[in-house]
């Protein structure tokens, strides 16, 4: 009787060891996810923010369709490796249909439709400093 009992306990033991485990493995940061706000009468916002390489920040905001979003992403740290500097803008721009674009250039977009817009923010490469500045216009 007492092998069995200490086998059972050595099995629950093992079984909470492991599953302790995988929560731990599976807890990562991902970075955030927040609404925008702006300040009553305010068209523009400026949102500071860090995200590690691999994670993603994401910003969502309400356009109405007609309306101009302008953004522009700016890094505080440089290319650890100034080889591997691949000219990507470090954000994707998402309209509410699910459209996704990947890695603009230009920061300019007309609203084709009214409802939440998304930008993604992630490292386009190893940086110096995850840390970043987002501006957003809304008119």
């Amino acid at each position: 009787m007492k092998r069995r009992s200490l086998l059972y306990l050595g099995i629950s033991l093992t079984v909470c060891a492991a599953s302790s485990f995988v929560k731990v493995a599976a807890q990562s940061p991902t970075g955030v996810t927040q609404r925008v706000q702006f300040e009553k009468g305010r068209f523009s916002t400026i949102v500071k923010g860090a995200v590690g390489l691999g994670n993603k920040d994401t910003y969502i905001f309400r356009v109405r369709q007609g309306q101009e979003i302008i953004m522009d992403v700016v890094w505080q740290g440089t290319p650890v490796d100034p080889n591997e500097d691949r000219g990507l803008s470090g954000f994707s721009f998402v309209q509410p249909d699910g459209t996704i674009f990947e890695d603009p250039q230009d920061g300019y977009f007309n609203a084709a439709l009214t409802g939440d817009y998304r930008v993604i923010i992630a490292q386009p490469q190893r940086l110096s400093s995850p840390e970043y500045t987002f501006k957003l216009t809304i008119r």
